[in-house]
C-alpha cells in the first residue's frame, strides 16, 4: 500500500512540474535555513564542555558603570591567592602585550636564526591554568614547569612549528625569544586540546616573569585601579562552595585594596564565556535567537505556500478524488495519500537542501562560526536526527490542512461539477496570503531601518578626525626600552606626504577596554571614578584634531606628569564649565597630577556606547601604536605608504609592515550590523519571492473560478483593463491590510533594535511608506500579469461549455 502511495505521489509530481518546483523552492529555503542555524547552535553549545567539574569553573570579570570587561587588575590575582577560601584552583592568564609578535629560534653561529612573524595566543600563566584546562602533558613536569623565570610551555602543534624535527622531550631546554627582548626556555610540551574551547593559548610563559622582572611596570602589578581586558583570572571552586560566598570574598579584597571603587567584580560561569559578547564572548545569544525565529518564519512561508497552492489546485484533483471514493477509497486512505505526497516532496526537498548547505555556508560565511564546515553536517548524528524530525514536522504542518480539505470532497458533487474546488477555505487562503506579506513587509522595513542606522553611524561626527589616518603596531617594549620606534617616528615625520605623527596606545575609538582609576579630593569632595584612558605623546591631539575646550596640551614627558580630561569627566567631578577644571588635581597611579586641559567629548567606541569619562596622559615610552595623519589629498597616499614601508624596513627589516586606515577599522565596529543588513536583505528577497508565489497561486485559483464570469463580462463589453482592475481590487485590499498589520510590528521591532545604540537615527515615516509601496507594487505587478492573461483569453473558449 505504501509503495502505491509513493508511486502515485511521484506520478502527480511528474504531471505537475511547475507546482512541484514552486513548492520545493519555498520549502528548501526554510529547511536550509533551519539546518544551518541548528548546526550553528549545536556547534556553539559544544564549547567549553570538556573540562572536569565545569559547573565549578568561573572567570572573574569586572562590571563597571556602563561597561563590562573580562579583565581584572593584575595585583588582584596574588591577593586572591593569599586572602580567600573555598577556591580549589586560581589561574591567572595575562596575554603577552605584543602585537605583531615575532618569535626567534636561535640556531647557533652555524646557521641563521629561524624567525616566525605574527605569532599570537601567547600568555603568562602558571600551573593552575592546567588544573582547569586539562591539557595532556607530553614532556616536562607540571609541578615545576612554571617555577622559574622565563620558563615556557608550548602546545604540541606550536612546538612542531618551531622545532619540526624534534620530539616533545627533545624540545625541552630549547630557547625561544619573543619580540627580541623576552628570552625563554622551554620546560614542557602539552597536547593540543581536541575539544572546542574559548581558551586558545598555545604558548605559556611562567607568570613569575611578570611579577619579578622589569615587566612589573608594563603590567602595572601594583595598580589596583588599572584594568585591561587582556588580563584574566579563572577560578575553580571547591565542591559545595557557593558562587555568592566567593563573590563576597572578592568584594572584601577590593574594598581593602581599592577603596571607594564603584565597579563590581563577579564570577562568570564557564558556560557563559562563549555566549556573552559584553565580556568578550564570540556568540551573541540574541543573534542566535533571531536567526532561529527567522528560520521558523521561512519554514512557515514555505508551508503556507504549499497550503495555498494545494488548495488552489483542488479543482484539478476533484475528479481524481471523486473516482477514488467511488472505487472504494475512504477518507483516511485519501488523507494518508496526501500526507505521503507531502512527505515525499519534503524529503526530496530536504535532500536538495543538504546539497545547498556547503554553498550557503560560503555565502553567509560572516555569520558562520570559525571551524564550522559542511563536514559537520555529514558527520554529526545530532544534525541528522534534527533533519529527520524537521521533515516529519514540516510534512504534518504543510500537509494536514490540504489533506483534510481535499479528502472531504463529495463524489457526487465533484463528478458532476468540473469546477469543484475548496471554496469554503477561501478566507483561510486570504489570511495566509496576508500573513505572508506581513512577514515580507516587516523584513523590507527592517532592511531600510538597519541600512539607515549604518549610514548614520558611518557619517556621524565622532569628535575626532578619522579620514586619512593610518594606524599600525610597533614592537612592544617588554622589559627594557627600545629606541627604534622613536627613530621610526622621526623618519615618518620627515615624509612630506605626512601631516603629523604620534606614538601612543590605542586610537580615540577602538574595540576594547582600557580603564583606570582616578580620585578627586578637593573642595570637600572625595570622588573616585573608573575612567577610560589613552596615552601617548604631545602630537596625539594634533593628529586627530581633538579640540580643547579649555587649558592647554600636556607637556612632553616619559611618564604621566599632567592630565587631559574630557568634558564628561569634568561634569562628573562637578564642574559646570570646562575652565573650572583647569589647575585641579586628580590622584592617578599613586600621584597627584594637575589637570591642564579639557578635551571636547569624542566617541571612544561605536555609537552603541555612550561617551564615558576619559583621561589622556603622556607615556610614549610604552607606546605601541603609531598614529599617522596623511595629507588630505588621496593622490598622495600611495606615495606616503610606500615611503612609510621603506622607513619601516629600515627600522625593522625582519618584520612585515601591516597598517590599517582608521575609518576602515571604525567600519568594523558595525560588522555584525552589516551582516544583519545582508541577512535581512536576503530574507526579504526570499520572503517576497515566496509570498508572490503564494499570491500567484491565489490568482490562479480565483481566475479559474471566475473564468465564465470574465467571459460574460467581455461579451458584454468590458475591456481588459476593467477586468484586470476588478481582479486587482480584491488583492489590493489584502495587501493594504497586510501593510496595516506590518507597520506596528515593524515599528516595535526596529525601535527595540535601535535602543541597542546610544546614538541612533530616528524612525522616519517614509521608511514604512517606502517599504509598503515596494511590496504592494511588486505583488500587484505579479497579479496583473496573471490577471491580464485571464482577461485576454477568448470568451468563446470559456463559455463554450454553457
Amino acid at each position: 500500500m505504501l509503495k502505491n502511495y509513493i508511486l502515485t505521489a511521484l506520478r502527480y509530481f511528474r504531471n505537475n512540474k511547475v507546482t512541484t518546483l514552486i513548492n520545493m523552492l519555498g520549502l528548501s529555503v526554510g529547511i536550509s535555513a533551519a539546518l544551518i542555524i541548528f548546526m550553528m547552535i549545536h556547534f556553539d553549545r559544544s564549547f567549553d564542555r570538556f573540562e572536569p567539574a565545569r559547573e565549578r569553573i568561573y572567570r572573574v570579570v569586572t562590571d563597571g558603570d556602563g561597561w563590562k570587561t573580562p579583565g581584572i587588575p593584575v595585583p588582584f590575582a596574588q591577593a586572591l591567592k593569599q586572602n580567600s577560601s573555598g577556591i580549589e584552583t586560581i589561574a591567572p592568564l595575562f596575554d603577552l602585550n605584543g602585537w605583531n609578535t615575532k618569535v626567534t629560534i636561535p640556531q647557533g653561529s652555524s646557521s641563521p636564526d629561524k624567525v616566525f612573524k605574527k605569532q599570537s595566543n601567547i600568555a603568562f600563566a602558571d600551573a593552575g591554568y592546567f588544573d582547569i584546562i586539562p591539557h595532556k602533558w607530553l614532556s616536562g613536569k607540571p609541578a615545576t614547569a612554571f617555577n622559574g623565570l622565563y620558563n615556557l610551555v608550548l602546545t604540541q602543534s606550536t612546538a612542531k612549528t618551531y622545532f619540526p624535527n624534534l620530539t616533545p622531550g627533545q624540545v625541552v631546554g630549547k630557547v625561544v625569544i619573543f619580540s627580541d627582548t623576552l628570552r625563554t626556555t622551554v620546560t614542557g610540551v602539552v597536547a593540543d586540546l581536541e575539544a572546542k574551547s574559548d581558551f586558545k593559548e598555545n604558548s605559556f610563559i611562567s607568570l613569575n616573569t611578570v611579577y619579578q622582572t622589569g615587566l612589573k611596570k608594563a603590567y602595572q602589578t601594583e595598580q589596583w585601579g588599572s584594568i585591561n581586558s587582556a588580563n584574566q583570572l579563572l577560578v575553580k571552586l571547591l565542591p559545595n562552595v557557593s558562587k555568592a560566598t566567593v563573590e563576597h570574598q572578592i568584594a572584601s579584597i577590593f574594598k581593602l585594596n581599592a577603596k571607594n571603587e564603584k565597579s563590581k567584580h563577579l564570577l562568570q560561569p564557564l558556560a557563559d564565556v562563549h555566549f556573552n559578547p559584553d565580556l568578550g564572548g564570540s556568540v551573541d545569544p540574541s543573534v542566535i535567537r533571531n536567526l532561529a525565529i527567522l528560520a521558523i518564519f521561512l519554514i512557515l512561508l514555505g508551508a503556507i505556500n504549499f497550503v495555498n497552492l494545494s488548495t488552489a489546485h483542488a479543482s484539478e484533483r476533484a475528479k481524481e478524488i471523486g473516482i477514488r471514493k467511488t472505487l472504494g477509497s475512504d477518507r483516511k486512505q485519501l488523507i494518508f495519500q496526501f500526507l505521503t505526497e507531502t512527505f515525499v516532496l519534503t524529503f526530496v526537498t530536504a535532500v536538495f537542501s543538504c546539497g545547498l548547505v556547503p554553498l550557503l555556508l560560503k555565502v553567509f560565511s560572516g555569520f558562520i562560526p570559525d571551524g564550522l564546515s559542511a563536514s559537520y553536517l555529514f558527520g554529526n548524528p545530532g544534525v541528522w536526527l534534527f533533519l529527520l524530525a524537521l521533515i516529519a514536522l514540516l510534512s504534518l504542518v504543510a500537509g494536514l490542512y490540504p489533506a483534510f480539505v481535499l479528502s472531504a470532497f463529495k463524489p457526487v458533487k465533484v463528478l458532476k461539477d468540473k469546477q469543484m474546488s475548496a471554496s469554503g477555505s477561501a478566507w483561510l487562503r486570504k489570511s495566509l496570503i496576508v500573513s505572508q506579506f506581513v512577514i515580507a513587509q516587516v523584513f523590507v522595513i527592517g532592511v531600510l531601518v538597519v541600512n539607515k542606522q549604518l549610514h548614520f553611524a558611518k557619517e556621524k561626527n565622532m569628535g575626532f578626525r578619522k579620514d586619512a589616518i593610518i594606524n599600525f603596531y610597533v614592537p612592544f617594549d617588554l622589559d627594557k626600552p627600545n629606541a627604534k620606534k622613536q627613530v621610526l617616528k622621526q623618519e615618518l615625520a620627515d615624509i612630506p606626504e605626512i601631516q603629523a605623527v604620534s606614538l601612543g596606545n590605542q586610537s580615540p575609538a577602538f574595540n576594547g577596554t582600557m580603564t583606570t582609576e582616578v580620585n578627586y579630593k578637593q573642595k570637600g569632595k572625595d570622588i573616585k571614578l573608573d575612567v577610560a584612558s589613552r596615552s601617548g605623546d604631545t602630537a596625539y591631539l594634533n593628529v586627530y584634531k581633538i579640540k580643547l575646550l579649555a587649558g592647554r596640551n600636556i607637556m612632553a614627558s616619559d611618564t604621566a606628569s599632567e592630565l587631559l580630561i574630557n568634558e564628561t569627566l569634568a561634569k562628573q567631578i562637578g564642574f559646570n564649565q570646562p575652565a573650572e577644571a583647569i589647575g585641579q588635581f586628580l590622584q592617578f597611579n599613586g600621584n597627584q597630577l594637575p589637570v591642564v586641559g579639557v578635551m571636547k567629548d569624542f566617541n571612544q567606541a561605536s555609537v552603541r556606547s555612550v561617551v564615558t569619562p576619559l583621561i589622556y596622559f603622556s607615556a610614549p615610552k610604552f607606546g605601541y601604536v603609531m598614529h599617522v595623519a596623511l595629507q588630505q589629498d588621496p593622490a598622495t597616499w600611495n606615495r606616503a605608504i610606500a615611503k612609510m614601508t621603506t622607513a619601516w624596513k629600515n627600522t625593522y627589516p625582519d618584520m612585515d609592515f601591516d597598517y590599517a586606515f582608521l575609518d576602515k577599522n571604525i567600519e568594523k565596529f558595525y560588522k555584525e550590523d552589516q551582516q544583519l543588513s545582508l541577512l535581512l536583505s536576503w530574507s526579504a528577497g526570499v520572503a517576497i519571492l515566496i509570498s508572490c508565489l503564494g499570491m500567484l497561486g491565489l490568482v490562479i485559483f480565483m481566475t479559474n473560478r471566475r473564468v465564465k464570469e470574465i467571459g460574460v463580462r467581455k461579451v458584454l463589453g468590458a475591456s481588459v483593463a476593467q477586468i484586470v482592475g476588478l481582479l486587482l481590487a480584491e488583492f489590493t485590499k489584502l495587501l493594504l491590510l497586510a501593510f496595516m498589520v506590518a507597520v506596528p510590528i515593524a515599528w516595535w521591532q526596529t525601535n527595540k533594535w535601535l535602543q541597542n545604540f546610544a546614538y541612533h537615527t530616528p524612525l522616519s515615516w517614509w521608511i514604512f511608506a517606502a517599504g509598503g509601496t515596494f511590496i504592494i507594487a511588486v505583488a500587484l505587478i505579479i497579479v496583473s500579469i496573471r490577471a491580464g492573461k485571464a482577461a485576454m483569453a477568448n470568451p468563446a473558449d470559456s463559455l463554450r461549455a454553457e
